[in-house]
């Protein structure tokens, strides 16, 4: 609570000496006078600075009848506390009117104002962020699933109450937030004290390398945790514990974990403490987002983090490797529900893949492309065409006329079993005949749909879920029927796409994972930018 009282003891001499004088004096009367000065009963600037939630302000004083708030020592003292708190929050304490609300000579109507609009803004930032997802990121529909405890009814009782402290507190994110949280400050803190040293470029190191560029590895990864001062060898010596230091570097920064620090390791080592404090901080404020939108029991998919998990009261039960969408083609962030699986799927190949990808190799050899691949020509209304019926030398890519479709079988490209949960971007959960490609840490391989390992335990799961009968023999037997088999599940289970490139594991390791889709720097803008950070570059490197 040290930090959270920090800067107020001064500030507290001069709101006791405030309490009693002039905003004590302030009477409803005078408050509701300046609400009907204004058009539209809205006020949108108080002692040249804007009001952020003008109509919340209103309702608020009409819930309240215009009585003052402030007139509270100790309430203007927590007040005060929390809007420095906010940058520990990663939020910019300037947002909630700091400056002003320090100044002696301030008008006691226009405190009481400010503090309020202050106070509002800090919760509606604390409790779901202060950047619009959906004006971010188009297609955003992570609706809150509960009632938000932000209602005017409710702010204007904790107002009355004077209890804000404990009410800001309950605002904000469960889960792995505070952990988050806490890496932040660290990694701020980091930055703040210059950081760890760069790794000059060179030739690979390795185990039984020497020299002085090991010996500055050595002090980097003691900075940042990754090496206890305690296993510290010789300086310049490349030893087991600093290979081990190593492999615990690129596996939180979702690299090969072979212990040997190539190029793209130093690039990893180089990103400077404050980028990462940055990282950190965008993804506090996407934690933000979701509070209140994540239901009790769901598929949660971690793009970055190229992860499933299946969550129940807040804890993973279940979990498997994904592969995701490549950059140019990202797998869309949004939330949905399973609602049937199929079993011997077929594939029918997208119209872009097809033109693009495949018709330039079928048109050098038609029947043999299709044969290999076990597909079916077919017309746009579902005939099947012979290729020998087609004349191929005026057949390409850009006017190719024809639908491909995957048989079903081992080698089709959605594996023994998709998940289907209907979308506007016709993506889904499937599983995939490419089983190696789950061994690369890195795994952004689809055009957008999300390739799970160990998929038919998934599906063995949800089925069980929504009833009794369906184990492992059961689902093996229909498979060998060979033919394709929608099951409708009675119970849909509720699905989660989400995009987090920074995160605290169950060891309390940071973990931070690839921009894959460079949107860090959009919600870093949305912020805004502390004094402390304008040298963070806005757009994150990919990491």
């Amino acid at each position: 609570m040290t930090d959270l009282f920090r800067s107020a003891s001064a500030w507290g001499c001069f709101l006791w000496l405030l309490a009693g004088t002039a905003l004590g004096g302030l009477s409803p009367a005078t408050i509701e006078q300046r609400f009907e000065l204004v058009a539209g009963d809205h006020i949108l600037q108080v002692a040249s600075e804007r009001v952020t939630e003008p109509q919340l302000l209103t309702a608020v004083y009409e819930q309240a009848g215009f009585r003052p708030f402030w007139d509270r020592p100790q309430m203007l003292r927590a007040l005060r506390a929390w809007i420095e708190r906010a940058g520990d929050e990663g939020l910019n304490p300037d947002d909630y009117h700091r400056t002003r609300l320090a100044q002696g000579k301030l008008a006691p109507l226009d405190r009481e104002l400010l503090a309020t609009d202050a106070f509002l803004t800090l919760a509606l930032h604390l409790a779901t962020g202060k950047a619009d997802p959906g004006r971010l990121f188009p297609g955003w529909n992570f609706a809150p699933r509960v009632s938000l405890p932000l209602s005017p009814a409710r702010l204007t009782a904790v107002l009355a109450q004077g209890e804000i402290s404990a009410y800001l507190q309950e605002l904000l994110p469960t889960g792995g937030y505070a952990a988050l949280r806490e890496a932040f400050l660290r990694y701020r803190r980091l930055a703040r004290q210059g950081g760890w040293p760069a790794l000059p470029p060179g030739k690979s190191l390795r185990l039984g390398e020497r020299g002085e560029r090991v010996a500055i590895l050595r002090r980097r990864l003691i900075v940042s945790g990754d090496l206890a001062p305690g296993d510290a060898g010789e300086d310049s010596l490349f030893d087991e514990a600093l290979e081990a230091a190593v492999r615990r570097f690129q596996t939180r920064h979702f690299l090969e974990a072979d212990g040997v620090v190539g190029r793209r390791t130093r690039q990893a080592l180089n990103v400077p403490a404050g980028r990462r404090a940055a990282q950190l901080r965008v993804n506090l404020e996407r934690l933000r987002w979701l509070h209140y939108a994540l239901p009790r029991t769901y598929l949660r998919v971690e793009v970055p983090a190229f992860r499933l998990r299946w969550i129940e009261g807040g804890r993973t039960i279940w979990q498997a490797a994904v592969q995701v969408g490549r950059p140019r083609f990202p797998t869309p962030i949004f939330h949905d529900r399973i609602t049937y699986l199929v079993f011997n799927p077929t594939w029918t190949v997208p119209r872009s893949i097809a033109r693009r990808e495949l018709a330039p190799r079928l048109v050098q050899d038609p029947a043999g492309f299709l044969q290999r691949h076990h597909m079916d020509l077919l017309t746009p209304d579902g005939q099947v065409v012979d290729p020998a019926t087609v004349d191929w030398t005026a057949i390409t890519p850009r006017n190719f006329p024809y639908i491909l479709r995957q048989r079903p079988g081992p080698d089709n490209a959605l594996g023994r079993v998709k998940f289907m949960f209907p979308n506007r971007y016709h993506v889904y959960l499937h599983d995939t005949p490419s089983q190696a490609l789950f061994h690369k840490p890195r795994r952004a391989f689809s055009h957008g749909c999300v390739r799970v390992a160990h998929a038919l335990e998934l599906a063995q799961a949800l089925l069980h879920a929504n009833g009794p009968g369906w184990d492992r023999q059961r689902i093996e037997a229909l498979l060998a029927q060979g033919e394709t088999r929608p099951i409708v599940l009675e119970r849909p289970m509720p699905i989660y796409l989400l995009y987090l490139t920074a995160a605290v594991d169950a060891e309390g390791q940071v973990e931070f994972r690839p921009d894959l889709y460079r949107r860090d720097g959009e919600v870093l803008r949305a912020l805004g930018e502390e004094a402390a950070e304008k040298a963070v570059a806005l757009s994150l490197v990919e990491n």
